[in-house]
């Protein structure tokens, strides 16, 4: 009532944009509810003022959508639909916002374009589609959560589907009669009358302008339309059923039956057979039935006669109609009387319609007969009610005045009649000398192709051929532009979408840096009056250490003044036995000493309660400061949660690209994988580390923001990689790459689900991550190719080389063993030299006898080269024999390097900074790398080699 006081939505809108709606989902809904309520019932009006306000509503409905709430959902799709609502009735006004609009409305807006037609349609299936996507989310929702109709709760989420339902009524209505419109085929008579015959039939006959001249198309054009309306009737049908079922609906609406399958389109005829879905609330039926009772029951009767006279004229004017095809039939026949082989087809044609035409105007004249016929009973059922009605002034004026009327208009259709008859002879006439002219001229012909019979086979031939041909061709192409039309409508619509999704994720990203932004400045506020509370603190700490002090030096005082008091008292006792006539002064002694004592006490009790007083300034402190720390504590966790939420989003979009056609394109090497996965590993332990820090203190959630954010993109990286690896691998192992990635994003989803809540953050353990990440690193170090790390001509020089920097390190142990001895006697002396002499000797001997060793060795290895290669060179000999090769540099490295420990190990005990057990350590460390130095060289050693490396063996043994 307000939007027709002030012809619009003004005031409205200058309301609802202070409601919170970015804070409340259920105020959205309700929200949402209004608005729809507004636009159907509203001042016309409304939907232009509203419609500057889309933006807004769109926004809200893309932040609830992306948030996880229980209204969040079905107010994005409420957004949706009204958006669409919207967007539709501001550009096509004539219809208004409760689409309460006639069919011939409907008809002067779509016009005779067929684009605006199909244009409008696919406006109308979307607008349908965004409906009942959100009654299908809130029927859903409503089973999920077990809520009841008559609930609370359930009525809650019910209400906004009222308005719904009849906005679905007349959008399927809509969209029935477009699609017909688009599949007619140059039929003169809008589609629309045939839906309401008698209604259009009756202004066809007074506005000749009203009929239409329609050219439809293709019906294989049409196939994706008839696809998707299917669809949506089934998704109706579903909603109606559910709703008549449902107990809140069946007390506030009435929702019809749709019939079991979706009109069919390609049938002209079906239009007739359509009818309209009409969605009733009980209080309007109720409203009509009572208007419909106040009519006196005199007015029935004449009803009767008008009926009849209505069909009449239905009669006429479908002749007229069908008179008009003839026509058009025959003027058809005649641009087509052209001399090639066709002709003769399309005159047999034109025989066959000609007599069909003949047979037509048969059963028009009976259906004339039958007309008359019906007159004459018509006026003795006039007569029959003239007496009926006698009795009765009223009923007989009504009477009269219908029978005048009757008479007129019988009069009128015998006049209608007999010019229409005179029409039809005529024309009939006119036919018939038409289809003897083209029967001579048929007859020409014939005699014509007689002559040229033989000439034409091979030409008759080839061309059916060719029509064949042509024919398979046509059909091809229409279904290559079907595919290619459709495959166009999806690239676009999923660019949209994704256009979309970037724009909603773009707006989110900036949204959640404003809040990081808006916490850090909330966090340095509160960090600086952490800071001036606790300056505070200390001072009025400072002030209780002062006052405690003067507490204690006036104790002290106290103290003092009691010894004083005993002496006194000691004194009098003295001074009672010796001197009777002091006891006066004694008494005022012990007078001044009351008072002073209680004057002690009061300055004690007087000291206690400022100590009070300052006990409950610090409780009061440490109570400001605890909940400064819970909520510095809270906000630092929100950002965590901020955090997390991010992190969930690029763990998904990195799920995502698993699924992704588009991915597959992508390959990655195992060695980047390893990479990835070794450095998501790092992540990982610095993660457990910060998880650590934050729960041993939760004021400072910075360094776990940190590693929050490394670890998911160090983690999507690793699963996009994995994903790309897979691409390139064998199929075994690509699926079990695949199945590993998935793990992973599972188990990281469900790890930071963990930390994003209060009550599992103390449990939130990533060994999970680190498990699947292992077993990703493991799967790509086998898809590594073996071997690859040195070339087969490598393998020999780095033998030679390892050998000779071996040999090379023991050299220089051994003379680095002399300087260290000739330091040690230059430094010690005694017992201490005989020591130092005995270990250095022992490693001077071991370092000679393991010289001696890889001497040994090198030769042992050249013998074996020289006696197993062939025709070979060493380098291939080294290369075919890659595992032995890999062997003895792994000893002759480990060799090296004990003796240089060796080496350090001396120095260190004789300068007296060492251990004896690292001597031992080191002596234990050579004797296995001998061990497998000699075990290396004996593996392709024969009987006579490793005889000859006996003695060599036997002293590094000692």
């Amino acid at each position: 009532m307000g939007t027709y006081k002030e012809s619009g939505a003004a005031t409205f809108w200058s309301y609802t944009l202070n409601l919170p709606l970015s804070s409340n989902s259920m105020i959205c809904w309700k929200f949402c509810y209004l608005l729809h309520k507004v636009l159907r019932g509203g001042h016309r009006n409304v939907v232009r003022d509203s419609h500057r306000y889309c933006r807004n509503v769109k926004d809200m409905g893309v932040l609830w959508g992306s948030l996880h709430d229980r209204y969040g959902q079905i107010v994005a799709l409420s957004a949706k639909f009204l958006c669409l609502k919207m967007e539709f009735h501001a550009k096509h006004k004539l219809i208004p916002g409760n689409l309460e609009a006639s069919d011939e409305t409907l008809d002067k807006e779509t016009g005779n374009d067929k684009n605006k037609v199909l244009d409008m349609t696919q406006e109308l299936m979307e607008y349908l589609d965004a409906g009942l996507k959100m009654e299908e989310t809130v029927l859903r929702q409503l089973d999920a959560n077990g809520a009841k109709s008559d609930t609370p709760a359930g009525q809650c989420r019910l209400t906004p589907l009222i308005p719904l339902v009849l906005d679905c009524s007349f959008l399927y209505h809509f969209t029935v009669l477009l699609m017909f419109k688009l599949h007619s085929c140059k039929r003169h008579i809008n589609v629309f009358f045939l839906f309401n015959r008698a209604i259009v039939l009756d202004k066809a006959l007074k506005r000749n302008n009203h009929i239409l001249c329609f050219t439809g198309m293709a019906p294989d054009i049409l196939l994706g339309h008839r696809e998707r309306f299917r669809d949506l009737f089934n998704s109706l049908k579903q909603f109606f059923d559910r709703a008549r079922e449902t107990e809140f609906f069946k007390t506030v609406i009435q929702i019809p039956d749709l019939p079991d399958a979706p009109p069919n389109f390609l049938r002209a005829s079906a239009l007739a057979e359509y009818k309209r879905a009409v969605v009733v609330i009980p209080n309007e039926e109720r409203t009509d039935g009572e208007e419909a009772e106040q009519q006196p029951e005199t007015r029935e009767a004449p009803q009767m006669p008008q009926a009849e006279v209505e069909e009449e004229r239905n009669y006429k004017q479908m002749a007229m109609v069908e008179k008009e095809h003839l026509r058009m039939e025959v003027e058809g026949l005649r641009c087509a009387n052209v001399a090639n082989v066709g002709a003769q087809i399309g005159y047999k044609e034109a025989d066959h319609r000609a007599q069909s035409a003949e047979l037509r105007f048969t059963q028009l004249k009976e259906r004339h007969a039958e007309l008359i016929t019906s007159h004459a009973d018509l006026m003795k059922k006039n007569a029959e009610t003239v007496k009926l009605f006698s009795g009765t002034k009223h009923g007989h004026d009504d009477l009269l005045r219908s029978k005048q009327q009757l008479e007129i208009e019988l009069e009128n259709l015998r006049r209608e009649n007999s010019n229409m008859m005179n029409q039809q002879q005529q024309e009939f006439q006119r036919l018939n000398k038409e289809l003897l002219e083209q029967r001579a001229q048929l007859a020409l012909l014939r005699s014509t192709l007689d002559n040229k019979d033989m000439e034409g086979s091979q030409v008759s031939s080839s061309l059916a051929a060719l029509h064949a041909e042509r024919e398979v061709l046509l059909r091809s192409a229409r279904e290559k532009d079907a595919e290619l039309s459709s495959l166009r409508q999806q690239a676009q619509q999923q660019q949209g979408s994704q256009d979309l999704e970037r724009d909603r994720l773009l707006r989110e990203l900036e949204a959640l840096r404003a809040q990081l932004q808006q916490q850090l400045t909330i966090n340095a506020e509160q960090k600086l009056e952490i800071d001036r509370l606790r300056r505070e603190l200390d001072s009025t700490r400072s002030e209780l250490n002062r006052a405690n002090g003067a507490l204690q030096s006036r104790e002290m005082s106290g103290t003092q003044l009691s010894s004083s008091l005993a002496g006194l008292q000691a004194e009098r006792e003295v001074l009672l036995h010796s001197m009777r006539d002091q006891d006066a002064e004694l008494n005022s002694l012990r007078q001044q000493a009351q008072l002073h004592h209680s004057s002690l006490e009061q300055e004690r009790q007087r000291s206690s309660m400022e100590v009070g007083s300052l006990h409950a300034q610090i409780q009061q402190q440490a109570c400001r400061e605890g909940e400064l720390t819970q909520k510095l504590q809270d906000e630092q966790f929100c950002l965590l949660q901020c955090a997390v939420v991010e992190a969930e989003g690029i763990i998904l979009d990195a799920v995502a690209k698993l699924d992704d056609p588009i991915h597959l394109s992508c390959i990655s090497s195992p060695d980047y994988l390893i990479n990835r996965a070794e450095i998501t590993l790092g992540s990982i332990d610095k993660m457990q580390q910060s998880h650590v820090v934050y729960l041993g203190n939760r004021n400072d959630a910075s360094g776990l923001l940190r590693a929050v954010t490394q670890f998911s993109h160090l983690t999507a990286d690793t699963i996009v990689n994995g994903a790309a690896t897979s691409h390139s691998a064998p199929t075994d192992q690509a699926d079990r790459l695949t199945d590993s990635c998935r793990d992973c994003a599972n188990h990281c989803l469900q790890f930071l689900k963990d930390l994003k809540i209060q009550a599992s953050l103390q449990r939130a353990d990533p060994s999970a991550v680190r498990f699947t990440v292992q077993r990703l690193l493991g799967l790509a170090q086998d898809l590594r190719p073996k071997g690859q790390d040195l070339q087969k001509g490598e393998l020999g020089y780095l033998v030679d080389k390892e050998m000779i920097a071996t040999s090379t390190a023991i050299e220089e142990a051994v003379l680095r063993m002399d300087e260290i001895m000739n330091q040690a006697k230059r430094d010690t002396s005694g017992i201490q030299l005989e020591v130092n002499q005995s270990i250095l000797g022992s490693c001077s001997d071991l370092m000679k006898a393991v010289h001696m060793l890889v001497t040994a060795s090198a030769d042992l290895q050249k013998d074996i080269v020289e006696g197993g290669r062939g025709g070979a060179s060493v380098t291939e000999f080294y290369g075919k024999n890659s595992r032995w090769t890999e062997g003895l540099i792994s000893a002759s490295k480990a060799v090296g390097w004990g003796a240089t420990q060796l080496l350090d190990s001396a120095d260190r005990v004789v300068a007296e900074k060492g251990a004896y057990e690292e001597l031992i350590a080191c002596s234990h460390e050579i004797a296995a790398s001998t061990a497998q130095l000699l075990a290396a060289s004996k593996v392709k050693a024969d009987r006579k080699q490793q005889e000859a490396a006996h003695p060599e063996a036997g002293l590094a043994s000692r």
